[in-house]
């Protein structure tokens, strides 16, 4: 079992230059319908999101990390697309692009910032929720008992 830093380093090693560049790392949060827009803007803002941008029902936020998390306004297909949905099952109501691109910034962390993201929806309503990268290794999810990582 990783250790939680360890973990964050393997997903930032896979950022490793390419071409003279970095790749971006894409994450989803799939959520179901308790977690709304509005409670997904404050949550973000209260998880330090620096801009927040919401056009109709769907989203754009930016933190100083160069995280960004997207979501567009018609959502046609509930099915959760994670590999591992972790024994919860819901109708996908939200679901979210998180994009992670490298270098950060000297003394910030996307990975932290996921963090805050996970723990702030956690806290700001009920939503069963996950995130996972690219949709086969879930990272954070939230069912009955509370919000978890593996």
């Amino acid at each position: 079992i990783l250790s939680r830093r360890s973990h964050s380093k393997i997903l930032v090693q896979c950022a490793a230059k390419e071409k003279g560049g970095f790749m971006s790392l894409d994450l989803c949060l799939e959520a179901d319908s308790t977690l709304t827009i509005s409670t997904l803007s404050k949550a973000l803002a209260n998880a330090g999101a620096w801009e927040i941008e919401v056009a109709g029902n769907g989203l754009s936020a930016e933190f100083n990390s160069g995280l960004k998390l997207s979501t567009n306004d018609v959502l046609d297909d509930p099915t959760i697309y994670a590999e591992n949905t972790m024994g919860i099952a819901f109708p996908v109501a939200v679901r979210c692009t998180i994009r992670i691109k490298g270098p950060e910034p000297e003394g910030e962390s996307a990975m932290e910032d996921l963090d805050k993201i996970a723990q702030s929806i956690f806290h700001s309503c009920s939503a069963f929720f996950l995130i996972s990268f690219q949709f086969e290794q879930t990272l954070y999810w939230r069912d009955a008992t509370g919000l978890h990582r593996p």
